[in-house]
């Protein structure tokens, strides 16, 4: 069915003009390599270079918040986590976009067989208690139930990459959701953080997103998927990538709101219904700024507008709604552009940590 709508959609210009202007995110997948620039790492650091973040429940009255790093492992980046690197899963536990509690990671160098030792710090209500240390690659228990890995793992994300070069080059012999369909991230690998936590011990609802930072200097932050990448343009990126949840919504005159209703507006208008109202814009920059990833815990997640799990069909979510396909009233919900008929991959694991094993 999918197949068949996506042949009745005609590409052309306005699939180039889509992929090129109004989603990069698609050539640097969800937030890998947000840098200005053609596959670069915020500061330059592949090490400290966020790729996504995600939160859903578990067996046993249990949620699993995890983010992976180090785009391309062994292709784009080293596999050794930064030394000099602070990871962090932060938890807003009230709506405010500041982070009420941290779980925090610091790195030792590897040993001569690549294994890092690393130790977990939480921060709550101003205080930071030492909660556990493990290696890479190793799932712990820590005391009150809280389950840790670091490590390397499949990446979880997927897309259709050749097809996009090809849209974007005006390239006929290849589009999205044709027969030489393929995900493009299914080979390779990323480094993941995960944390599960009892249900009990969380609030109803949360806001996540993970943060690097070194010498105290925040490196990359993100919460939801692409933020950065589809709304944000040249030195742009480095600004959100600095720039704390609390403050997107007013900082710099307030020009991620600016970017995000922009982009919107333009693209939103190839729909056969037209562009959104400013209404709506309003309304859609509202939710996606702050770049936070919120979660009611508990229930199923919603693609990224209620937490995020690793099988979510995020980059289809991101086109129908740059491409006009929010479901506001009057609109029927579907986009220009409205796939790339990549499905989720197959490894994710049914236990903790979640994400597949490595290639």
């Amino acid at each position: 069915m999918r197949r068949k709508l996506w042949a009745s959609v005609t590409i052309g210009a306005c699939a180039v003009a889509i992929v090129a202007s109004a989603a990069p995110m698609l050539a640097n997948a969800a937030d890998h390599a947000d840098a200005p620039g053609n596959l670069v790492s915020p500061s330059g650091r592949r090490d400290a270079d966020i790729n996504d973040v995600y939160a859903f429940g578990t067996a046993r009255n249990r949620t699993a918040f995890a983010f992976t790093t180090h785009p391309a492992v062994g292709v784009l980046s080293p596999s050794a986590y930064g030394t000099d690197v602070e990871y962090k899963l932060n938890i807003d536990r009230n709506g405010d976009a500041i982070e009420d509690q941290v779980y925090s990671f610091k790195f030792r160098a590897p040993d001569v067989n690549g294994v890092q030792r690393f130790k977990i710090t939480r921060t709550e209500g101003g205080r930071t208690t030492r909660i556990g240390e493990s290696s890479t690659n190793t799932s712990v228990e820590l005391a009150g139930g809280v389950k840790v890995f670091a490590g390397l793992r499949s990446d979880p994300f997927f897309f259709d990459l050749e097809a996009f070069k090809h849209v974007v080059a005006g390239d006929p012999s290849r589009s999205f959701c044709d027969a030489g369909t393929t995900d493009f991230f299914s080979a390779f690998d990323t480094n993941a953080i995960v944390v599960e936590v009892r249900n009990s011990k969380l609030p109803k609802r949360v806001g996540v997103w993970a943060s690097t930072q070194a010498g105290g200097k925040l490196i990359d932050q993100m919460g939801r998927p692409a933020i950065n990448t589809v709304f944000n343009k040249g030195t742009d990126k480095d600004d959100f990538n600095r720039t704390r949840p609390s403050d997107q919504a007013t900082a710099f005159g307030g020009k991620f709101l600016n970017n995000v209703k922009n982009t919107l507006g333009a693209f939103s208008g190839l729909d056969s219904e037209g562009a959104y109202s400013a209404s709506q814009l309003d309304t859609l920059a509202g939710v996606l700024i702050p770049d936070v990833l919120p979660y009611d815990i508990g229930t199923p997640t919603v693609g990224a507008l209620n937490g995020r799990a690793l099988a979510d069909d995020v980059i289809d979510n991101e086109l129908n709604l740059v491409t006009g396909g929010f479901a506001f009233a009057g609109r029927n919900g579907t986009g220009a552009v409205p796939s790339d008929c990549v499905a989720a991959h197959t490894d994710y694991l049914t236990s903790f940590p979640y994400l597949g094993m490595p290639h």
